[in-house]
């Protein structure tokens, strides 16, 4: 299948998908406003951590060996079902001894521990077969389940609203839905590949391949999630729990932006790992780079001109004070953008320790400017100290890729040519 082809397939169906987690957001920030939306999202926050922590980043392992096939998928299948419900089990004790020291305003312990198996098992499930999906290829199936699940819960949440639902009983409902959309997409991927049809479990050589790549993988990105999402404990701490729900809407809001590059990312990732059409992805690589800058410098200048209020407007009066974070987050998220691509080049290349370097430093900046300035200057100077911090990651993550690209140059990535809206326009015209 051509490039473009892949990731026509892959903004379609993915496309969906993140439409459908968009609107989510939306109808639930109404719901809750600020205040509510704000617990329940650092909530998912600390839950995604867990995640990321929980499961050692084993999926982006699964997409590397499922694209190179270096191991079997019915072996991977049943290892990820295992694998899931191993994670759950093991953080029930961490949330038990987390939340009884720093418990969730008005929320029981109990509840708290439930919301967070609920997640995480159904997260893991679907970053492990979804992957799996990629690797194949496949868009259609996890994007149209995902996509499905979440308009379907948006839809719900709606007539709960109507009929004066208890919003803490919505929560609940809110969080049983990660479970749902995380074993469909285990069971789809499960029933197209006949998984059931045989048990094959992967012997200790490939278990000792997936997790050595795990490990690095797991450091970058922990170190990834903690540069994008460490301002959030710092709000969290030092200002209101309004400041807080509008920050994290902002940063929310300015990381539904990478939605193309992780889509875009995804397809490089298997190709590269294949060793397909590498010159081709790597030039790609710099023209997407481009586009993504002209988009973001626009987006930008409507934000001055309508960001207050399409914010207010779309997401309630609660959330006035968010348009001026989400402004200064812009310029850091258009470097998440990039990054993204980077990552992708250096994952399928096995090189995954740049993005460990480059997110340490990254990292480092982050936490003590945030020490410094946060409490004083609240959610202006978080925001300003991301953007800082991102920008930072990706000058690290470019340095080395053009340091490795030899027939590439910097200019080539600032110079825009009228060319590159070929790839846009080769895109959508491949049926």
């Amino acid at each position: 299948m051509q490039f473009e082809k892949i990731v026509q397939q892959g903004l379609i169906w993915r496309g969906f998908q993140f439409s459908a987690i968009l609107f989510l957001n939306v109808v639930l920030s109404r719901y809750l406003q600020a205040a509510g939306a704000g617990w329940v999202y650092f909530l998912t926050n600390f839950f995604s951590l867990a995640v990321l922590v929980g499961s050692f980043n084993i999926d982006s392992a699964y997409i590397y060996f499922s694209s190179n096939k270096n191991l079997p998928k019915v072996a991977l299948s049943w290892f990820g079902l295992f694998f899931s419900m191993v994670v759950g089990v093991i953080l029930i004790p961490i949330f038990y001894y987390y939340f009884s020291y720093y418990p969730i305003q008005n929320v029981s312990l109990s509840s708290t521990i439930v919301y967070g198996e609920y997640y995480v098992v159904g997260i893991v499930l679907a970053n492990l077969f979804a992957g799996m999906f990629y690797a194949q290829r496949d868009y259609f199936s996890p994007g149209i389940t995902i996509g499905i699940v979440n308009f379907s819960l948006s839809f719900y949440i709606i007539y709960l609203y109507k009929v004066q639902m208890p919003y803490m009983q919505v929560v609940t409902i809110y969080f049983i839905f990660f479970t749902l959309q995380g074993v469909l997409v285990a069971l789809i991927y499960c029933i197209k590949n006949k998984v059931f049809n045989s048990f094959q479990w992967p012997t200790i050589n490939q278990l000792g391949l997936l997790f050595r790549y795990s490990l690095i993988a797991f450091t970058a990105n922990l170190l990834y999630f903690l540069v994008c999402k460490i301002d959030y404990w710092f709000v969290e701490h030092f200002r209101s729990q309004s400041e807080l729900g509008n920050y994290i809407q902002a940063s929310k809001m300015g990381q539904m932006l990478l939605i193309i590059p992780q889509i875009l990312a995804s397809v490089i990732l298997p190709q590269i790992a294949e060793g397909i059409n590498k010159e081709l992805i790597t030039k790609n690589i710099l023209i997407i780079s481009r586009l993504l800058m002209q988009f973001f410098m626009a987006l930008f200048i409507i934000d001055v001109l309508f960001g207050q209020f399409v914010f207010s407007t779309v997401f309630g009066k609660s959330f006035y004070i968010m348009n001026l974070p989400f402004l200064l987050l812009l310029p850091g998220i258009f470097s998440l953008s990039v990054l993204t691509l980077f990552s992708a080049y250096y994952g399928g290349n096995n090189r995954l320790i740049v993005d460990v370097k480059g997110a340490g430093i990254a990292l480092v900046f982050v936490v003590i400017c945030n020490c410094i300035f946060t409490q004083k200057y609240g959610i202006v100077a978080a925001a300003i100290i991301s953007t800082i911090g991102y920008t930072i990651n990706l000058g690290y993550s470019a340095f080395n890729f053009f340091n490795s690209e030899k027939e590439h140059t910097l200019k080539d990535f600032f110079c825009w040519k009228k060319s590159d809206y070929l790839l846009i326009r080769e895109t959508f015209r491949k049926g």
